[in-house]
């Protein structure tokens, strides 16, 4: 159902438009919608119920017809009476669907503009947020990031000076860097957002190698004892 559809006319609009009392409208109302329910079909497509208050302050009935109801109703009127509903109530729901899409069309000047205005900070927002987003750690964050990988990686092979430093430090510096790539979802170290550094600084520092490398470390490290 589009949105031309979803939208009401009050039925002593279309009383109006029909030229009719709204009484007279709301008792063929009343008989549509039972003869709808016979053959169980949604009442709520063509009309819904719906009270006004009048000019008594008092609590009147009426209907919600949609451009359905109005259909339905323009087929039980005959000749020019029932072409010019048709073209009324058309016309009315053409109405309607312009000021959804253009919701601003009857403000003054000074309020379309101050609406712009608003428009225009949204979208810098947006913009903001969105390089924000995008963008990655510069060169100094870069150097800092990569120093910290170094620290941690060498620190946990034993030092430079290790056995494990020498046999298998590729290894432990590429599962370092592939463990932080993973948990950031980029494909380089480098490419860290800038908004992330921190956070990134951070897991570098609290990072281990996997149980396998751990032990592949130490065993490393203790043939170099051995030797010793």
């Amino acid at each position: 159902m589009n949105n031309l559809e979803q939208k009401y006319i009050d039925s002593r609009e279309v009383a109006e438009m029909v030229g009719k009392a709204h009484n007279d409208l709301l008792k063929d109302i009343r008989r549509y919608c039972e003869q709808l329910g016979q053959g169980n079909i949604p009442q709520s497509d063509f009309f819904t119920e719906s009270t006004y208050q009048n000019s008594q302050n008092k609590t009147m009935p009426c209907y919600l017809v949609t451009k359905k109801g109005c259909e339905f109703i323009a087929h039980k009127l005959t000749g020019t009476k029932g072409t010019e509903f048709t073209a009324k109530y058309i016309n009315r729901f053409h109405d309607m669907e312009e000021e959804i899409q253009n919701p601003f069309q009857n403000l003054s000047t000074e309020m379309k503009a101050i609406l712009m205005h608003d428009k225009k900070l949204v979208k810098m927002d947006e913009r903001v947020t969105n390089l924000e987003n995008t963008m990655t750690i510069d060169y100094g964050q870069q150097q800092v990031l990569g120093e910290t990988v170094n620290h941690v990686v060498i620190d946990h092979l034993g030092g430079k000076n290790s056995e494990a430093y020498k046999e298998i430090g590729k290894k432990v510096f590429a599962e370092c860097n592939r463990d932080l790539k993973h948990y950031f979802h980029v494909n380089a170290r480098n490419n860290v957002p800038k908004k992330k550094f921190e956070e990134a600084v951070e897991y570098v520092k609290t990072w281990n190698p996997c149980t396998n490398t751990s032990l592949l470390i130490k065993e490393c490290n203790s043939q170099m004892n051995f030797l010793e």
